[in-house]
């Protein structure tokens, strides 16, 4: 399964986002890139993250926040889109996020 470059969720064939010439973009999913253009250009990697804990929250009552976050926190920055070059070292000085161990189906 695909997952969405800039939010992470899980896409389908008819989920992908579309590029200037109006074909599929297989690394973003339509809600974030329409056109050859991120939707919401000027959101941050923070602003997703709590976008998308309170979307996980909602979906699974039983979710608490730290598990959302830290699930994302661990997931989002790693995407293409706020990560250009997956390549480079992680900052061994950033304190780590505690992850969550669920169902990736259940994010989102």
């Amino acid at each position: 399964m695909a997952f969405c470059n800039s939010c992470g969720r899980p896409m389908g064939r008819n989920d992908y986002g579309s590029n200037e010439d109006g074909s599929p973009n297989m690394d973003y999913c339509k809600d974030c890139f329409q056109n050859g253009e991120f939707t919401e250009p000027d959101i941050t990697v923070n602003e997703m993250i709590i976008r998308h804990a309170k979307r996980m929250m909602k979906r699974n009552p039983d979710l608490r926040e730290e598990e959302a976050t830290g699930l994302l926190c661990n997931f989002l920055p790693n995407l293409k889109r706020w990560n250009p070059n997956p390549d480079d070292e992680i900052d061994e000085d950033e304190e780590p996020v505690m992850g969550y161990r669920g169902n990736a189906r259940d994010m989102f």
